[in-house]
């Protein structure tokens, strides 16, 4: 970190000495910088591509970024990784993606893993990320929404605003084994219900009533008011169930099973309720048959679902003989000091329970894991 965009890349270098010094040749390079740096990344990259002309460079401006255990939000910092991979097993890409599904199949292929820095103004980002992890299974894609910058460098490989479909990043081959799991950071509030009536984004009834009645009831409101038509009325009573962090809606496919957790879910907010009509504004497309839970950020139940997927990781690469070399996390923007009430809460979990990996990151708009966009989570992803 420094406010010097050039003396904060070589501060970066220079606790990189060591690789040099053993003589490793490292083909991949991911640099992050935040905000503050935007006017001059393309100046940092230019800055590595000439100290260290061998790697292959790919990265991104974005809200915040993270590295060995500190996270940096609003302030000036830059945080990269080096990593060695088998020639030939890594490609970047850029402005080649058009959206289309004869693209998705130019970069990548089954068993093939994407990471993907995406643009927040991109049309459909959704279904481009869709597309992706249909064609790369079972191959993992995970990624993040980037903040928009100003005269990125001519690599295809880092995220410039106005490139086609609005997704640059790398495709790493099968030979790149990946392990990657979703966390979330809320606890849920009542019990799971079944989407039984809705239109776009509109939630009109689960399990066969109207869908304000069953979330008044989850919420604990008063049985009195419950029926209330006066919105003002309503909504002086979700503020007494003490919803200061938002009330969200966590959404899961009708998949016959549960997974522990939120690991399947989608968590949107509601965005708002029609006491006459007894339905919800969900910041999502819904469909019937899934299923839904109400639920609030909540930073107990962030840390324990953090250690979860820590646990998950490390029991699989205990039961497979498998080393973790290095990890990539994408965070919220919401997240971080903002849930926890300080900075770093989160690295240390992970680096706690899955010990000093060298690991590089960034605080996003919007997360990639799982074939979705996410919202309020944490992606991390080992290179094993």
């Amino acid at each position: 970190m420094h406010p010097d965009w050039r003396m904060a890349t070589e501060l970066a270098l220079a606790q990189l000495s060591r690789v040099n010094e053993a003589r490793l040749h490292p083909l991949l390079g991911l640099v992050y910088a935040s905000s503050p740096m935007a006017e001059h990344f393309a100046d940092i990259l230019e800055l590595l591509e000439r100290r260290l002309p061998q790697v292959r460079w790919s990265g991104a401006c974005a809200p915040g970024v993270c590295a060995a255990g500190a996270e940096y939000l609003d302030e000036p910092a830059v945080a990269i990784l080096l990593g060695e991979l088998p020639a030939g097993s890594v490609h970047t890409f850029g402005a080649a993606w058009d959206g289309s599904e004869a693209a998705a199949d130019r970069l990548a292929r089954s068993g093939h893993s994407m990471l993907l820095h995406a643009d927040p103004y991109a049309d459909d980002l959704a279904e481009q990320v869709r597309t992706l992890t249909e064609t790369s299974r079972p191959g993992q894609v995970f990624g993040g929404v980037v903040a928009p910058t100003e005269g990125i460098s001519r690599d295809p490989s880092v995220h410039r605003p106005g490139s086609v479909a609005g997704l640059s990043g790398l495709a790493f081959g099968p030979e790149v084994r990946l392990l990657s799991r979703v966390t979330h950071g809320c606890a849920p509030v009542g019990r799971e219900h079944r989407i039984t009536g809705c239109s776009g984004q509109y939630l009109r009834s689960l399990d066969g009533r109207p869908a304000l009645d069953v979330i008044l009831e989850d919420l604990g409101v008063d049985a009195s008011l419950r029926a209330s038509r006066n919105a003002s009325e309503l909504l002086a009573a979700l503020s007494d169930a003490g919803l200061q962090r938002g009330l969200l809606l966590g959404i899961a496919p009708d998949s016959g099973r549960a997974r522990l957790g939120f690991g399947e879910h989608r968590v949107r907010d509601i965005l708002g309720i029609d006491p006459v009509n007894r339905l919800l504004a969900v910041g999502a497309a819904l469909n019937v048959g899934d299923r839904a839970v109400l639920c609030r950020r909540d930073p107990g139940a962030a840390r324990t679902d953090l250690i979860r997927i820590c646990t998950e990781l490390r029991e699989e690469l205990e039961t497979n003989a498998l080393e973790a070399r290095g990890a990539h996390y994408v965070s919220c923007l919401a997240r971080g000091r903002h849930l926890f009430g300080s900075s770093g809460v989160e690295l240390s979990l992970i680096q706690h329970n899955l010990g000093d990996l060298p690991l590089v990151g960034f605080f996003a708009n919007g997360e990639i894991a799982d074939g979705q966009l996410h919202g309020y989570t944490g992606v991390l992803t080992l290179f094993v």
